[in-house]
């Protein structure tokens, strides 16, 4: 919890708005990764919780993706939607559109920032 504490107070230092997935954990919990209740007790709920609040103290937000959005799937860069990605073993991808190569991970997390500040334009819109 102290090391959770202090990420979190580094992280919202840094930055004054953060984008994350909602993950579901009870699902990850029982897919066959072995690592069963590790991935419940692993805090990353109670992380969440510390970042909002700290970045809701200094005036930013914490801006949480549903976890149904196809982060992984979306090629950042023409938005083709590569269905065969649900695939967890495929790491990396060429999008048959544009031809950009893609790492599961590092795509995933592209889209996640781009989804998020779509919804804080929009918030901003509505305001």
């Amino acid at each position: 919890r102290d090391y959770l504490q202090k990420l979190s107070t580094a992280i919202t230092k840094q930055y004054d708005y953060i984008m994350v997935e909602d993950l579901n954990m009870r699902a990850m919990a029982n897919k066959g990764f072995g690592n069963g209740k590790a991935t419940m007790d692993n805090g990353f709920g109670a992380f969440q919780v510390m970042l909002a609040y700290k970045l809701k103290r200094k005036g930013g937000k914490l801006v949480v993706i549903d976890k149904w959005f196809p982060s992984s799937q979306l090629c950042n860069v023409c938005g083709y939607k590569n269905k065969k990605v649900k695939n967890l073993n495929v790491h990396s991808w060429i999008c048959p559109v544009c031809g950009t190569k893609h790492d599961r991970d590092e795509n995933a997390a592209i889209n996640i920032l781009i989804e998020g500040l779509r919804i804080l334009y929009e918030e901003m819109e509505a305001a």
